[in-house]
């Protein structure tokens, strides 16, 4: 069974490039459509109250609204692509990596490291670890039984590694 890897695919590499293409192609199409959509407006001020009906107003109204929702998304893409970039640092957990890891308060989590929050369903956000995150930064090179100090919005927090599982990568 072939096709584009997705999300959970095991190689980390094709996942952040599949996550890459799509990204991509989506840039590509709001692009085209946010210039499509400027064009239509043809160079009407939507801020500008005067001339035309208010049918005429309302409409240019929506098209102005549609025109800010796309620049939000192609911004966010843009972020998102900038965000993979990062995310392929060598001094990041590999993308795939799952940690056990038990906190101070005694509570025990297994964690999947992702490039970008995105690659996860939102159901499992919660499950998940960026790359990028201090707390995947200070696991760099660490194995169980390991305990780490990283960095949190109130000063210091303290882990212990109690797995380490480096992500597995198919050949077929």
């Amino acid at each position: 069974m072939s096709g584009t890897p997705g999300p959970n695919s095991s190689d980390p590499s094709e996942s952040i490039a599949a996550t890459r293409m799509r990204l991509e192609q989506e840039l590509a199409r709001v692009s085209d459509e946010r210039h499509d959509l400027a064009a239509a407006l043809g160079g009407e001020d939507p801020e500008d109250p005067t001339g035309g009906d208010s049918g005429d107003q309302a409409d240019l109204l929506e098209r102005s609204d549609d025109l800010a929702r796309l620049d939000r998304r192609i911004t966010e893409i843009r972020y998102l692509l900038a965000d993979l970039d990062t995310a392929q640092d060598p001094q990041d957990l590999p993308h795939g990596t799952v940690v056990t890891l038990r906190f101070a308060d005694g509570t025990v989590a297994t964690l999947r490291v992702v490039a970008i929050t995105e690659e996860a369903p939102a159901d499992r956000q919660d499950e998940i670890l960026t790359a990028d995150s201090p707390l995947a930064r200070a696991l760099v090179g660490r194995r169980a039984g390991d305990t780490i100090t990283y960095r949190v919005p109130d000063g210091e927090a303290q882990v212990q590694v109690i797995a380490v599982r480096a992500p597995t990568t198919s050949s077929g």
